[in-house]
């Protein structure tokens, strides 16, 4: 009987061998789902945001910036007076992509025999969207800011500066919801074009954007105030009262289930510029009366910045 005594002892050894290996095997499958599951919701979701059917041009603007106007150039290569509309206009512009004007008269003028550029008969193909301006149709700017590759924020450059107008004021507000919503996160550039430069009392587009970054500023520090006040603020039952989910300005809620998005932020002298926004931001004169015998403004720039030579 004594000598079963070890192979006793040997059994129990080897069952608590056994209980730790399978111990430890269920601990590793589960922080393998569970860094799987990380994984999947941060980061292959971060990805989608960028892959989520962005394939558009969308134009936004304030009502009667020209949108539609510079919608209409773009497309059908018309010029149209537009009406306020509370409809989304969609379609497809195409042209041929030939070397621009630039590169022609640098050819012409070359001293030298330089091989001919020929075009190879591609086509720029882009599906642009003129989206309303009105503020009740904000809720809606969302869902067609998720579907957007870029954003062409069309300025009336004319009444920028307007007060009986929404001027840089209401404008620099649009900006602020649109650039921090997490709906453009994923966007890949932005254009900003300064419309009706063919009015003799246009802003530029150098003057534009001195304007919206000033008023982004402004608009910037009283919200960072109103936040901290509302810190401070306690209701009845003495609970402090925080803010709640960021709202799309003017009506709806910014927030998505990603829960990415970028932030404003102001430099050391505070103030911001648009220089150091994580996507890229373009001005342009534009104008949609495309007439050269009387100005030298047309939607060139748009082309440029949708065939990525901008």
């Amino acid at each position: 009987m004594t000598g079963e005594v070890p192979e006793i002892k040997e059994t129990n050894a080897e069952s608590g061998g056994t209980a730790r290996f399978l111990f430890f095997g269920i601990v590793t499958v589960i922080a393998a789902l569970f860094i799987a599951r990380f994984i999947s919701r941060y980061v292959f979701g971060a990805i989608g945001v960028y892959s989520r059917h962005r394939h558009t041009l969308l134009l936004i603007g304030l009502c009667g910036s020209g949108k539609t106007a510079l919608f209409a150039q773009l497309v059908a290569q018309k010029c149209v007076s537009a009406r306020t509309s509370m409809q989304p206009n969609r379609a497809v512009m195409t042209r041929s992509q030939l070397s621009s004007h630039k590169e022609e008269e640098e050819e012409k003028e070359s001293s030298f025999s330089a091989p001919s550029r020929v075009s190879n008969g591609a086509n720029t193909s882009q599906v642009v969207v003129d989206f309303p301006g009105h503020r009740r149709l904000r809720d809606s700017l969302l869902s067609a800011i998720e579907e957007a590759m870029s954003v062409v924020v069309v300025v009336d450059a004319v009444t920028i500066q307007d007060d009986r107008q929404e001027g840089a004021q209401a404008l620099a507000e649009l900006i602020f919801s649109v650039l921090t919503s997490s709906a453009f996160y994923g966007v890949q550039r932005v254009l900003v074009a300064c419309t009706k430069r063919d009015e003799l009392t246009s802003y530029s587009a150098k003057a534009v954007r001195k304007l919206l970054e000033a008023e982004i500023t402004r608009f910037v520090t009283s919200r960072r105030g109103d936040l901290q006040s509302l810190d401070t603020i306690l209701n009845s039952d003495r609970v402090l009262v925080g803010h709640k989910k960021g709202k799309f300005a003017g009506g709806g809620d910014s927030s998505r289930r990603d829960g990415l998005a970028h932030q404003l932020l102001l430099d050391e002298s505070g103030k911001f510029t648009f220089d150091n926004f994580p996507v890229p931001v373009r001005f342009a004169d534009v104008s949609s009366v495309v007439d050269p015998a009387r100005h030298p403004f047309n939607v060139e720039p748009v082309w440029e910045f949708v065939e990525g030579r901008m």
